[in-house]
């Protein structure tokens, strides 16, 4: 976590994307290189549970008088719900506006947006909702139109029919992905960001884009 383990840790521009986690940091900068490069700085504010030590820890930070603007992207996890208020709760304790919605800024000086993984789901009755899962998950769509996906797919049948557990099948799924492609393979989401393996001009980041724009 930047803010204990590096104490070189500083503010270098007015706009922060606080990520959880390095494969969302580097996901995180290499998408902000596509959209608005060289304006936004990604910071790695670590574990779900370290959230609120890093937000206290931020207003410590030199410039921090220059931040105008915080987005906070984590992953919903097994429950969506429970992942917004979790950001909410850090926020109220450390003194910050809380928005409303996700994808939403508040008029606050610094204004406060947050986003939760994979982000929107498709429309329910009119209604969009926010589904469980993670940034692989959020990947994985993005590529869920290449025809590799229906052997990735069998292949995580098979190896299931096995007697063997997947423990983290979202993580599974788009390793075997990006083990099915010859310039990708063995690449982490990062590595898979910088290598241009993402759409960022898909249609389920979308809602994503439009928060980087707005910043």
């Amino acid at each position: 976590m930047p803010l204990n383990k590096d104490k070189k840790t500083r503010i270098e521009r007015s706009k922060l994307i606080l990520a959880e986690g390095l494969d969302a940091y580097f996901f995180c900068i290499w998408a902000c290189n596509t959209y608005r490069p060289e304006t936004i700085q990604i910071l790695d504010f670590g574990g779900i549970g370290d959230l609120s030590k890093f937000i206290a820890g931020i207003k410590l930070l030199p410039n921090y008088e220059q931040v105008e603007t915080i987005v906070i992207l984590r992953d919903a996890e097994k429950d969506a719900k429970s992942a917004i208020d979790s950001i909410k709760s850090s926020l109220k304790k450390e003194g910050f506006s809380i928005p409303k919605k996700p994808c939403e800024f508040t008029s606050s000086s610094p204004r406060i947006a947050y986003m939760v993984l994979p982000g929107f789901g498709k429309d329910v009755d009119g209604m969009n909702y926010l589904p469980a899962g993670t940034l692989e998950d959020l990947c994985i769509e993005i590529v869920s139109n290449d025809p590799i996906i229906e052997c990735v797919d069998q292949y995580l049948q098979c190896v299931q029919s096995k007697n063997t557990k997947l423990t983290h099948p979202h993580k599974a799924k788009l390793h075997a992905y990006l083990a099915g492609k010859n310039e990708y393979v063995g690449l982490k989401i990062g590595e898979a960001s910088k290598a241009g393996v993402w759409n960022w001009e898909h249609e389920r980041l979308k809602p994503f884009k439009e928060v980087i724009m707005a910043m």
